[in-house]
C-alpha cells in the first residue's frame, strides 16, 4: 500500500480507507492518534502512539543520564532473571 486517498467532509470528517484500517488493525470504536513527525502527519492506533511516546521519553531519559546500551542490556537481563526466578517459586 503506497497511498490511499480520502475526502474531507464539511464537518472535517474523513473515512479511513479499508486498506489502512486493516493495516492498523482498527475496529469500530478504536481511537486513533495523529502525530506530527518530520513535517508529516502520521496516523496510528492510539495504543501504539501511547507506547511510542513512552519509549521515546525513556530513550531521552537514558540519553540524558548517559546510560550505555551495554548497561541497559545488563539491567534488562538482571530484571528478566529475577522475574524468571520469581515465577519458578
Amino acid at each position: 500500500m503506497d497511498m490511499e486517498i480520502s475526502r474531507v467532509t464539511s464537518k472535517g470528517q474523513v473515512t479511513i480507507p479499508k486498506a489502512v484500517r486493516e493495516r492498523l488493525s482498527l475496529s469500530e470504536g478504536d481511537k486513533v492518534a495523529f502525530i506530527e513527525k518530520d513535517g508529516n502527519i502520521v496516523i496510528a492506533k492510539s495504543s501504539i502512539a501511547a507506547l511510542r511516546k513512552f519509549l521515546d521519553s525513556m530513550a531521552e531519559e537514558v540519553h540524558e543520564k548517559g546510560i550505555t546500551e551495554k548497561e541497559l542490556l545488563n539491567d534488562l537481563e538482571q530484571v528478566r532473571e529475577e522475574m524468571w526466578n520469581e515465577q519458578k517459586r
